[in-house]
């Protein structure tokens, strides 16, 4: 085809020069017109199906003007994404998990979580806060012990515990938790309560109308602490006190009395203790 058109416009070309040159009436014939516009319609139809030929292909490759949109509408999910971006609601979570939380009592209900992780470290310690309290007999019986053990080691001989006094020391131990004092008229309601020691009868001596009585007649010491431990380390607290008390080591370790008993009380936070000594063994009155 263009080698069609070019023959036209070289016959065109050829007819122009043989009228004569300068001739205006050459360049206004129809001929002319008529060729360019089938120039026109011709080289759009040879150059327009190669390129439509082509451009379906590759703007068929390209459905990326959807891509495009979905660019477009990035945009607007990056738009979108600052109020998505109130990922502080995630954050919340960091304060969920922060671990004062678990550490409190109240987060006690288990979950899927590091709270249940945190509880596994709890018991231990729970373990360590809350120890079984001994026996209180048998930290009395281990404070007589070390007493003895301290008297034999300045060279006393050891002092012989009798029950009678026991349960005159216990019963005392009653009496200091209300009144921690050497006060004489409890240590005397405690023998008469139990009916232990010396009884007084006031007829013997001529007097009448006193009213007889009881009483243990020894040297006590007393003491009031909140020991923690085991029962022989609470013992050794009390006896150690007694041997470093100038006053109390005086008869509690004097081989001057040979007889002892030892009560002791724990009444939840204190413990209370009564060591009584004694020259006779006031068990056979």
């Amino acid at each position: 085809m263009k080698k069609i058109i070019i023959l036209l416009l070289c016959g065109v070309l050829m007819s122009m020069v043989g009228c004569g040159g300068n001739i205006a009436p050459p360049t206004t014939e129809s001929p002319p017109t008529t060729v360019s516009e089938t120039i026109i319609t011709e080289t759009p139809t040879e150059t327009m199906p190669p390129v439509a030929a082509v451009e379906p292909t590759e703007k068929e490759k390209e459905p990326h003007p959807p891509e495009s949109k979905t660019q477009a509408t990035e945009p607007t999910v990056t738009t979108t994404e600052p109020t998505t971006t109130p990922k502080p609601k995630e954050e919340p979570k960091p304060t969920v998990t922060t671990k004062p939380s678990e550490s409190s009592a109240a987060e006690n209900t288990k979950e899927n979580g590091c709270i249940t992780i945190v509880e596994t470290d709890d018991p231990p310690t729970e373990e360590i806060i809350i120890p079984p309290k001994p026996s209180a007999d048998l930290v009395a019986q281990k404070v007589a012990e070390y007493i003895n053990k301290f008297r034999t080691e300045q060279g006393d001989v050891t002092a012989t515990v009798i029950p009678g006094l026991t349960e005159y020391c216990k019963y005392r131990c009653t009496q200091l938790k209300t009144n921690f004092a050497h006060d004489t008229t409890d240590q005397r309601a405690a023998a008469e309560a139990l009916q232990y020691g010396e009884y007084v009868d006031w007829s013997l001596y001529g007097i009448e109308g006193e009213e007889n009585y009881y009483t243990a007649n020894v040297r006590e010491a007393i003491g009031k602490g909140n020991w923690g431990g085991t029962a022989d380390e609470i013992a050794h607290s009390i006896a150690n006190g007694f041997r470093n008390s100038k006053g109390h080591w005086s008869y509690v370790g004097s081989s001057k009395y040979t007889y002892m008993a030892v009560g002791v009380m724990y009444d939840g936070y204190y413990w209370y203790v009564c060591v009584c000594m004694d020259s006779e063994n006031t068990d056979l009155k």
